[in-house]
């Protein structure tokens, strides 16, 4: 390997590390943009943390936080759906004034309505959140599937430690 051979690769990696900072930047925005988000992250974060001193604690409450992260998903997923009535509800309001009988007349109508209306921008940017959170805690609970496994593994580590 050559000197320009390692100029390649120290770029190379000088650009995925922007890149992962570019990522992060752009996650840090959206988890200052939506503070439900960033809740359930912290939250999860410390229903995760395993040290030697709360293991038995963890243990024991598995199923718990479990059930947690179930019905949260359970709550984010009617806020959606209350979220798509409001939005059909003003559109049905904004739409029952104009008389458009072409079936893509109406969506386009549809459309500039969703554009324009303050109310209507605020639904989507917050049904666009809630779907965020939906889908975090989706991922959230496969996570937590596999936490018993984790702890277990967690025990044995300490086990060594012990016997060593």
């Amino acid at each position: 390997m050559d000197s320009n051979d390692l100029d390649l690769l120290d770029t190379s990696s000088s650009s995925s590390s922007k890149e992962k900072e570019l990522k992060s930047k752009s996650r840090n925005l959206e988890i200052k943009t939506n503070p439900v988000l960033a809740n359930y992250i912290h939250e999860l974060g410390e229903d995760v943390k395993l040290t030697e001193y709360n293991i038995r604690e963890k243990s024991l409450m598995c199923s718990s936080i479990w059930a947690k992260w179930l019905s949260y998903l359970h709550l984010e997923k009617e806020n959606l759906q209350r979220i798509a009535e409001a939005k059909k509800k003003i559109l049905a309001k904004k739409m029952s004034s104009s008389k458009v009988i072409d079936s893509v007349l109406r969506m386009k109508s549809e459309d500039k309505i969703a554009e324009n209306d303050e109310t209507m921008k605020k639904l989507s940017t917050l049904s666009r959140q809630t779907q965020d959170c939906i889908d975090y805690i989706e991922r959230a609970l496969g996570i937590l599937a596999n936490f018993g496994f984790s702890i277990k593994n967690a025990v044995d580590v300490f086990k060594l430690q012990f016997t060593h």
